[in-house]
């Protein structure tokens, strides 16, 4: 291995340390950080940021109007290319909506984000303690970590995904430690998901008096609404029309109805296309006197393999093994998640390699306690057995 000695050393680090990933972990979980409470995300920022200056990492908080503050935090530069560590600080429920925030089942702890992915930041956190602790200098870590991710970026105008594009910039890897599974898997693709406001119009009109004179824009949003639906297809490309809104009353022919499109798509290619369609049925709304029109409001791109993806996920198997814990999976999955950004970026990049668990967005989520130090000692391997970048 290129650094036997710093491995050993960095193993050794974190042979005691799973009472204070534990620790931190609840901590964490007891800050409640629901997306859309500006406050409350701000004030789990500030609290990783005095926790990452402590490490003597160089932290930035990444301000919006709307959401709560991002964290960035990096160790000093290193001779080879930097790696890239990612997470989401929000989560989606509100804030005093769990009977109890933090409760303890044996190996489980439950608690909202808990799972997702409080349990990944605190992956995250430790595997830079012992890469510093073990004396590791040859490669920057960058850590970011968004405060709207559970929004799809809407708070923050899209700029909360910038921010990994921003930070990958120039990485020779990345690693997103978002939720993992209760197997040994990682992802390496996920499908593209874009959030589409639809907004048709039609003619108002009294529907008795002068029904002839009107034209429904909710009759015309349902044969949008059935047009779209058919384009979904067998290859994981969906068109879920998921809200619908419009008219006053019985009584009025409606001028206004609003479909609230969720897109998913395989490949960035297939949501050029989706849009393309999306664009000719709009354009083509066949009843008289009715128009459509669309609006992106929110986009993940796809997470493709990028041409260093097989390569990483060899070193990371190879990682897994040498720790004893077997072969790893790696897998495609329909969630969206950050790790789109950086492959954008052209990084090679592994996904769900956070704290292992169930039940994400609902009231029975929970992070399994004791995948939390295997996880870790996996991450900090395969970056320790990262080949040097090609000249």
């Amino acid at each position: 291995m290129k650094h036997e000695a710093l491995w050993r050393n960095a193993m050794a680090y974190l042979d005691d340390k799973q009472t204070e990933m534990c620790l931190l972990l609840k901590n964490l979980v007891n800050i409640e950080t629901p997306s859309t409470d500006k406050e409350a995300v701000s004030r789990l920022a500030g609290h990783l940021d005095t926790y990452c200056n402590a490490m003597g990492l160089t932290c930035r908080k990444e301000r919006y109007d709307a959401a709560g503050d991002a964290l960035t935090a990096r160790t000093a530069p290193g001779t080879q290319r930097p790696v890239a560590l990612l997470g989401h600080l929000d989560t989606v429920h509100p804030v005093g909506s769990w009977p109890e925030t933090l409760r303890q089942k044996g190996d489980r702890l439950y608690g909202p984000g808990a799972y997702d992915c409080k349990g990944g930041v605190v992956i995250a956190l430790f595997a830079v303690k012992a890469l510093l602790a073990c004396g590791y200098k040859e490669r920057q870590l960058r850590l970011a970590l968004s405060s709207d991710e559970e929004s799809a970026h809407m708070l923050s105008r899209g700029l909360g995904g910038r921010l990994f594009t921003q930070e990958c910039e120039g990485c020779a890897a990345a690693f997103n430690c978002e939720s993992g599974s209760l197997a040994n898997e990682a992802v390496i693709e996920r499908k593209g998901g874009a959030v589409i406001d639809i907004q048709v119009r039609g003619v108002s009109a009294h529907a008795g008096r002068d029904p002839e004179k009107g034209a429904s824009a909710i009759r015309a949003a349902a044969r949008l609404v059935e047009r779209l639906e058919s384009l979904t297809d067998r290859n994981g490309n969906l068109f879920n029309c998921g809200k619908i809104e419009g008219g006053i009353g019985s009584n009025v022919i409606p001028d206004a109805c609003s479909i609230t499109l969720g897109l998913r798509s395989r490949t960035n290619a297939d949501y050029d296309d989706a849009l393309r369609a999306l664009t000719r049925l709009c354009a083509e709304t066949s009843l008289p006197g009715t128009s459509a029109s669309f609006t992106v409001t929110a986009r993940y791109p796809a997470m493709e393999k990028t041409p260093g993806t097989d390569a990483l996920a060899a070193l990371y198997d190879a990682a897994s093994r040498k720790l004893g814990l077997g072969p790893v999976t790696f897998r495609s999955a329909g969630g969206c998640s950050d790790s789109a950004f950086a492959t954008q970026a052209g990084v090679p990049t592994l996904c769900a390699l956070g704290v292992g668990g169930a039940n994400a967005h609902t009231r029975d989520e929970y992070a399994l306690l004791s995948s939390m130090l295997p996880q870790c000692r996996k991450l900090v391997t395969t970056i320790l057995t990262l080949p040097d970048d090609a000249n």
